[in-house]
């Protein structure tokens, strides 16, 4: 996500077809992390990672991961993105995504791109993906490198997203925002116009899901995001979300779930609140039936008790999670929300007197 509310100015069809999954409760999109082994081992990670060859015989199977594919059809479903760790080394992966796309799910991938040598990136074309959104951290090879850890990745990077735009697979360069590339992101955007693919930022860093902390090492000090925001939060760009008890601040428990690789479902990769497992139950069950869906979909801003009399509301970009995982309490305050709101508020007026 870019650091600015979207507001579009009509509703396409596609959009109506996202809001009635969210009103319905019915499912439309599925984030499942294939894997948590990774080939990179990237400091700012909410996941503890395990290596390439680790075994990991809780993993689901192939025939479990079709089988889920079935069941997620059966919910409706009509994407769903598959990710990591590093996707690419589920040595099954095509044979269940090959599977999904004959179930006729359009497909995403995230990856890091290291893998991606001339034959794995006719694979990936084969199947036809809706998008394949590629992970860069600094159009600086050494910032990156330092941020995977892996020397040369910045370069096997690169070389995927050469190999799959040439096989006009629709790419994204994406990255979190961070203290290392908040200076950068120009460099990176650079890179992307040159291939002809989007670029996107994420201005959440959170702690890793187990509460390790040292992710937050890379968040911008606040002169940094300050700095940052004066270029990018102005009255032309940033739009002010309504102020109403109905305001949501994302859509967590309404048309979406994240599936981990042992077969647990969640609400979302941010907040992941637990809602089952399917070995334990269908997926039907669980999405029919498990609390969780009610509870998190109620979370508009007037089940927020201390967001919804918030000066700062219109300004702030909530994740569930991050309050969660960083504050204790699902409900209340986010502090990183709370004070990224405060900047964003002083980046805004002082653009908005400038222009007067």
């Amino acid at each position: 996500m870019s650091d600015q509310y979207i507001a579009a100015p009509e509703i396409n069809a596609y959009d109506r077809i996202v809001q009635n999954t969210q009103k319905r409760h019915r499912l439309f999109s599925v984030h499942w992390e294939l894997t948590y082994r990774c080939n990179e081992r990237c400091t700012h990670c909410y996941l503890d990672v395990l290596p390439p060859g680790a075994r990991v015989p809780g993993e689901l199977s192939t025939q479990e991961a079709c089988d889920l594919v079935d069941q997620i059809a059966e919910l409706g479903a009509l994407t769903i993105t598959f990710s990591g760790g590093e996707v690419f080394l589920r040595s099954d992966l095509f044979d269940i995504v090959d599977y999904a796309r004959a179930r006729g799910f359009a497909i995403r991938y995230y990856t890091n791109g290291i893998m991606v040598k001339p034959e794995l990136a006719d694979q990936i074309a084969a199947t036809r993906p809706i998008l394949v959104e590629v992970s860069l951290y600094s159009a600086d090879p050494a910032v990156h490198d330092t941020i995977t850890q892996i020397p040369g990745s910045h370069a096997l990077t690169l070389r995927a997203i050469d190999l799959l735009t040439e096989r006009g697979v629709r790419c994204m360069i994406k990255t979190p925002l961070m203290r290392e590339n908040i200076h950068d992101l120009d460099g990176l955007r650079a890179i992307a116009a040159q291939y002809g693919i989007r670029f996107a930022y994420d201005p959440t860093v959170v702690s890793k899901h187990t509460g390790d902390p040292s992710p937050l090492r890379h968040r911008p000090q606040d002169d940094e995001w300050l700095a940052f925001m004066r270029r990018t939060v102005t009255p032309e760009t940033w739009n002010i979300p309504p102020s109403d008890d109905h305001f949501r601040f994302c859509g967590i428990g309404m048309n979406g779930m994240t599936i981990g690789p042992l077969g647990d479902i969640y609400t979302c990769v941010g907040a992941r609140v637990y809602a089952g497992n399917i070995r334990r139950q269908s997926l039907a069950d669980i999405w029919h039936n498990s609390p969780v869906w009610q509870e998190t979909a109620s979370l508009t801003l007037g089940a927020l008790p201390v967001c919804a009399t918030c000066e700062l509301q219109p300004f702030c970009v909530r994740c569930h999670g991050a309050a969660a995982f960083e504050d204790g309490d699902l409900l209340g305050c986010s502090s990183i929300a709370y004070r990224e709101a405060r900047l964003r508020r002083m980046a805004y007026h002082g653009n908005m007197v400038s222009a007067d």
